[in-house]
């Protein structure tokens, strides 16, 4: 019974220091789809001429640029938060990659879907919020490129061999604890 009260509390040991590890997300705010229309954004292609995209005409700018998967390889149709890719977290405004592919988009006018892909190609290769990526690298790792907080959902090998290792030792740990505590006097 000693024994079995000894190897409770070394799990319970072991199973606080893993949780006290800081996770990569504790940066990340709580991300909220759009309660309700997203906002108009007028752009100006000169002095006298300018162009509404409306609350309705986003999900065209969506579906043609960012879920298709010829230009982002990344399945953002699943992602309820996806405007984000373009707007700020009230989805009030534009981030400063909505702000980059807007002011694309100006220098191209009309929204067709020709004019919003050569936006997106023009802002592609320009660096992200993100540190060492580019726009187009963090839309295909499933990040915001206009948010540094925003983390890419790509396999880190390393980090995979990492937790294996850790299960490992656990797993190890438990074995040794049992044949310790459990030897014969």
């Amino acid at each position: 019974m000693k024994a079995l009260i000894k190897v409770s509390v070394a799990m319970v040991l072991i199973a606080l220091l893993i949780s006290s590890v800081p996770t990569a997300y504790a940066g990340i705010p709580n991300l909220q789809p759009p309660s309700g229309n997203l906002p108009s954004v007028t752009y100006y292609v000169s002095t006298t001429q300018h162009y509404t995209i409306s609350p309705g005409q986003w999900q065209g700018v969506f579906t043609n640029v960012f879920d298709n998967k010829s230009y982002v390889s990344y399945n953002w149709t699943s992602n309820l938060t996806q405007y984000l890719i373009l707007f700020d977290l009230s989805y009030s405004g534009l981030n400063p990659y909505g702000l980059q592919f807007i002011k694309a988009l100006s220098t191209l006018g009309f929204p067709s879907v020709a004019n919003l892909t050569k936006a997106f190609n023009m802002t592609r290769n320009e660096p992200s919020q993100i540190g060492g990526y580019s726009n187009i690298q963090a839309l295909d790792a499933g990040a915001y490129p206009g948010f540094s907080w925003s983390v890419p959902h790509t396999t880190n090998l390393n980090k995979t061999y990492m937790y294996f290792g850790i299960i490992g030792g656990i797993v190890a740990s438990m074995v040794v604890l049992y044949y310790v505590f459990n030897r014969k006097k």
